[in-house]
């Protein structure tokens, strides 16, 4: 009988050399997972070709461009990672940013409104635009892409209807002091808009990580259905996601405004590609429940690095967004590879 035992009964390892492999592979796919390691390879990668390729690329006044570049992009982008890591897309950034910018130019600067209150106006249209959309897709179970892009539509719309499609105006002064490339915080040789984008990656993370909404915001992108059975508020949940991007969004709309020093109907446009560019770039997974802003943060300079060095190779726009198209369909490609193999081991 022992014998019998024996030669029938194979263990897992002598079965299939894949168990060791797997065994083997899963610790560093966790700790690339848990940590933006290759985010950061690739990142120093692209800064020590751009300091090879174009001179100057690498010295303090550059650094500091960059800097303000990839903070206002990564800014843009928060909203719209915290919207991914509940499973769902916000097509209504440009509308965000452009309800910021035109507020900042008209009302703060024609109408002379305090900038408080600009921000309050801001944050309301753009935090009720958002909740609706919210709202919207939990109680109708459609998707956000739909939802989003027809209130990005009314808000533009809006802009338009409100400023009779005229020229806009200049934001106040004191805008542009958040986000020009030598001002300091505080005697911190670094922009305001630098400083407040370091604060956040810190704020998110200890939100995402150590608080139960948080928890809970994971859970729901992860599977909605699962976290309804163990009775999370998937719907506050989405409400409330879809309503803080939407109002930080309008937010960063106006430091953009003080940064260009003008605002129009498509002062939004650009922001769209190339943030979720920057976040898929970045780590977060669609449809994965898995990132942070940190890695967003990462692949902001990631592509703001990229769009430097091509810009001083002689290429435009429509260059910079194949590229940003690009990297969006091979990240998409490997994420959707990943889950596949996760699944099958």
């Amino acid at each position: 009988m022992t014998d019998l035992v024996s030669s029938t009964v194979t263990p897992p390892t002598a079965a299939s050399g894949r168990e060791p492999n797997a065994g083997r592979l899963a610790r560093p796919a966790a700790l690339v997972r848990r940590f933006p390691i290759i985010q950061m390879v690739v990142l120093v990668a692209v800064y020590a070709w751009g300091s090879v390729r174009l001179e100057g690329f690498s010295s303090a006044s550059s650094l500091r461009a960059m800097s303000v570049l990839a903070a206002l992009l990564a800014l843009a982008s928060l909203g719209q990672t915290l919207v991914i890591l509940i499973g769902g897309l916000d097509l209504a950034v440009p509308g965000y940013i452009t309800v910021g910018a035109v507020a900042a130019a008209q009302l703060g600067g024609d109408r002379h409104w305090p900038l408080w209150l600009v921000c309050a106006f801001t944050v309301a249209v753009c935090g009720l635009a958002g909740a609706a959309i919210g709202a919207i897709c939990h109680l109708l179970r459609v998707q956000s892409l739909v939802v989003s892009l027809g209130m990005s539509s009314v808000l533009i719309g809006g802009v338009v209807v409100a400023t009779n499609a005229t020229t806009l105006g200049i934001p106040p002064a004191s805008l542009s002091s958040l986000s020009a490339v030598m001002s300091t915080t505080f005697g911190i040789p670094a922009p305001p808009v630098v400083v407040v984008t370091i604060g956040l990656v810190a704020a998110t993370w200890l939100f995402l990580s150590h608080t139960v909404t948080g928890r809970r915001l994971y859970a729901t992108g992860a599977n909605p259905l699962a976290a309804e059975e163990i009775l999370i508020p998937t719907g506050r949940i989405r409400i409330g996601v879809f309503a803080f991007g939407a109002a930080f969004t309008g937010l960063v709309g106006i430091l953009i405004a003080g940064f260009s020093s003008g605002a129009s109907v498509s002062t939004g446009d650009p922001y769209f590609y190339s943030g979720l560019a920057a976040v898929l770039v970045g780590g977060t997974a669609l449809g994965a429940a898995q990132g942070d802003f940190l890695r967003t943060v990462l692949g902001a300079l990631t592509l703001t690095g990229l769009t430097t060095i091509l810009s001083g190779a002689g290429l435009g726009e429509g260059d910079t967004r194949i590229l940003y198209g690009v990297a969006i369909i091979l990240v998409v490609l490997a994420y959707g590879r990943g889950r596949r193999l996760r699944d099958r081991l």
